[in-house]
């Protein structure tokens, strides 16, 4: 059943939405949508679809059916309005860190009259390895060079997937504030995460969206009631921060429950691991 969106304000639509991939209706009636300047997180169990909706959002992979809008104009396939970072870094093995940086603007033959690459360079603390290659990096500077890409483009829409799951702890949540820098730095540009970790969803977004599937299907919508700026370190001591994280838990695990045949959860604070990856 096709499930209606409020469009006041939003700047990225999603309707209707329907996917076919090898023979198989991966999504069908999906609807979401974003706000002005939203960061909205995206969580769901494994295979439910979360990154190949961040694909068809970017134009990376064909939907049969509805639409995708972003700022009323319609996304049909790739294009620069859109930028993704990718959970494996997405880097040119063969080009410096400044040449995947500026990527974007040399395909189209757009000069950076601005400095825009130094400015991302010096902002992602790449300057000084802007001449190594990809091999020369750890997986956390892979992964800033990814992130400069991204936005040297000055998309209106940033999508994110997985993009810290392959860096270290530390690393992950220098990148955490790192990245919620630039998205607060950029106007109004929306941001779309995908992410297996609740707490990073938490503390990241303005809005969860939680989907189930196949064919994917959005189980739970919910505003973050946590102030910003949220520092990863004593977020969970927020009164609103359990009752949240325990509500999106149960929906998880609710929803992987059923899938095998089992009843739902009674408690939803368990802090048992769960695969809720794509």
């Amino acid at each position: 059943m096709r499930r209606r969106i409020a469009l006041a304000h939003a700047s990225l639509i999603v309707d209707d939405l329907e996917v076919h991939l090898g023979g198989a209706t991966i999504m069908q009636h999906l609807s979401l949508s974003a706000e002005d300047g939203e960061f909205v997180a995206i969580i769901g169990t494994s295979g439910c679809g979360k990154t190949t909706l961040l694909r068809t959002v970017a134009g990376l992979i064909p939907h049969v059916d509805g639409s995708i809008a972003l700022h009323d104009k319609p996304v049909v396939g790739p294009e620069s309005r859109v930028a993704m970072v990718f959970q494996h870094f997405g880097l040119f093995p063969w080009k410096t860190v400044e040449k995947n940086v500026s990527y974007g603007l040399d395909v189209i033959g757009r000069p950076d009259p601005d400095g825009r690459i130094d400015r991302l360079l010096e902002m992602m603390h790449l300057t000084e390895s802007r001449r190594k290659y990809p091999f020369q990096l750890s997986g956390g500077m892979k992964q800033r060079a990814g992130i400069a890409r991204a936005l040297c483009m000055e998309p209106e829409l940033l999508l994110l997937d997985e993009p810290l799951s392959a860096v270290d702890a530390i690393t992950r949540e220098v990148l955490q504030g790192e990245i919620l820098h630039l998205w607060d730095s950029q106007s109004d540009m929306n941001a779309l995460l995908v992410t297996h970790d609740l707490d990073e969803a938490i503390l990241m977004a303005d809005r969860i969206i939680v989907l189930g599937g196949p064919p994917t299907q959005v189980l739970l919508e919910t505003t973050v009631p946590i102030a910003r700026p949220r520092n990863p370190r004593t977020i969970r001591s927020n009164p609103e921060y359990a009752p949240l994280r325990a509500r999106l838990w149960e929906t998880l695990q609710n929803t992987q429950a059923a899938a095998h045949g089992r009843p739902p959860a009674s408690d939803g604070s368990s802090d048992d691991a769960m695969e809720v990856r794509s």
